[in-house]
């Protein structure tokens, strides 16, 4: 092994698979909810500043932890032989709807305020936050006994979470079913980009027997997702391929309305405040 093969592989010790709601887990919850109500209760003298750092925070710790995890998971070291070997994972490709939160943090923290930036982070907002949501009440799936890509598991959908939250909360982001239909509209760009990838990919002959399911919508590979992959095998691909467009669509809606629903508790609870404060 070279130097660097050395890395790698020492970036590779391994700890007892995490348990949903164990000691990981709930570490890294309360962590997000502490820094949730940090960024949420805070007097805000400069939103700009705030926000930019914030996504760049969340945007370079996740892509340096994506990069890791994909040096880690492509490379090979048999300790019979004590040869190590190359070869690159392509189920793990970065393109999911968990890893454009990278993309788009990045993107967006060198943007000055205005429609694209608008519109992405809506997608942010509405959209994404779905799977960090999903990720942060049942882990499950997503642990492995590698303690780099634990942390870069934990990191990249609680880290979602809070910027995805902070957003909202901060008003960056304004409830509005308008915004709302941004937002998807920049999920359905990047779904088509997805397909595109899993169409060029599997025909292009590199997979070999991997597989290779971007966002999970590949007409080649049986979805991973709870439900879905029951639904994949028993309707024509564009039948699935509507429900799963659908459903995210429904599941950013109910978003909206929860955040919608808190705005206005809270708006009230503020209302009363104001009032209470006058009248004394």
């Amino acid at each position: 092994m070279n130097t660097f093969e050395r890395i790698v592989y020492a970036l590779q010790f391994e700890m007892e698979r995490p348990t949903t709601y164990g000691w990981f887990h709930l570490a890294w919850l309360a962590a997000s909810i502490l820094l949730i109500l940090i960024l949420c209760l805070r007097r805000e003298k400069n939103h700009e500043r705030t926000l930019k750092i914030v996504l760049l925070v969340y945007g370079i710790g996740s892509l340096l932890l994506e990069a890791t995890k994909q040096i880690i998971w492509s490379y090979n070291f048999d300790p019979v032989t004590q040869t190590g070997y190359w070869d690159y994972q392509w189920y793990a490709f970065p393109f999911q709807l968990c890893t454009t939160p990278i993309i788009i943090s990045l993107i967006c923290a060198l943007l000055e305020k205005g429609s694209l930036r608008n519109r992405l982070l809506s997608f942010m907002a509405f959209v994404t936050i779905l799977g960090s949501v999903a990720t942060a009440l049942y882990p499950e799936s997503c642990f492995v006994r590698t303690v780099m890509v634990d942390i870069h598991t934990m990191y990249l959908h609680f880290g979602s979470l809070v910027v995805s939250i902070y957003l909202l909360a901060s008003g960056e982001v304004k409830v509005l079913f308008k915004n709302l239909l941004k937002g998807y509209g920049v999920f359905l760009v990047f779904a088509l980009m997805a397909e595109v990838l899993n169409v060029t990919i599997y025909r292009s002959g590199v997979l070999g027997d991997e597989t290779y399911n971007m966002f999970y919508i590949s007409p080649y590979f049986t979805s991973s997702l709870p439900v879905f992959d029951a639904i994949q095998g028993k309707v024509p691909f564009p039948v699935f391929l509507l429900l799963y467009l659908i459903a995210i669509f429904l599941g950013a809606l109910l978003i909206y309305l929860i955040a919608r629903l808190i705005r206005r508790i809270t708006a009230g609870h503020s209302e009363k405040q104001k009032t209470f404060t006058s009248v004394a």
